[in-house]
């Protein structure tokens, strides 16, 4: 794994906020919740089921009101998401390993991972703001980090700009 792309992992984690917890692997959105069983997500195992979100933040998902988030881990990965790619990677559980290879996966379906590698980290984070949240211009009412703040988080990961 490149020096940039360890970067722009750390970096969704400070995006997403799960990097300020002891194991940022083990988050459940709004911190309600700390993983105990990594067999699978946390939803699959039955070990959480979600949190509620707040209705207007559904909708600006495109969801219906009253939906819940089944985002956990240190990328935040919901329960669909999470099953379609632990099928086409074949991974083991919802470890440390296992969590890192799927947001490379989404950060490569996205078309970003050459930009990651390359520095272009700009251009990586609009193309991966479809599947974070938390990334700037997202657009799904949940609280987006700033562009200069994310640029801070990769450089103290030690990503290197493309100059």
């Amino acid at each position: 794994m490149s020096d940039n792309l360890k970067a722009f992992l750390a970096m969704l984690a400070y995006s997403e906020g799960t990097s300020r917890e002891p194991n940022p692997y083990a988050v459940c959105f709004g911190f309600k919740h700390v993983v105990q069983n990594f067999a699978d997500h946390p939803a699959i195992t039955g070990e959480w089921m979600g949190e509620k979100l707040p209705d207007a933040m559904c909708r600006a998902a495109g969801r219906a009101p009253g939906c819940v988030s089944t985002a956990a881990g240190r990328y935040q990965l919901i329960k669909p998401t999470w099953s379609g790619i632990k099928t086409r990677l074949r991974l083991p559980n919802f470890g440390q390993d296992s969590q890192d290879r799927a947001a490379e996966y989404l950060i490569e379906q996205r078309g970003a991972l050459d930009d990651v590698i390359a520095g272009r980290l700009q251009t990586a984070i609009a193309k991966c703001r479809a599947e974070w949240a938390s990334l700037p211009g997202a657009g799904v009412g949940q609280p987006e980090r700033r562009i200069t703040d994310l640029v801070a988080a990769f450089r103290q990961a030690g990503g290197v700009l493309a100059s």
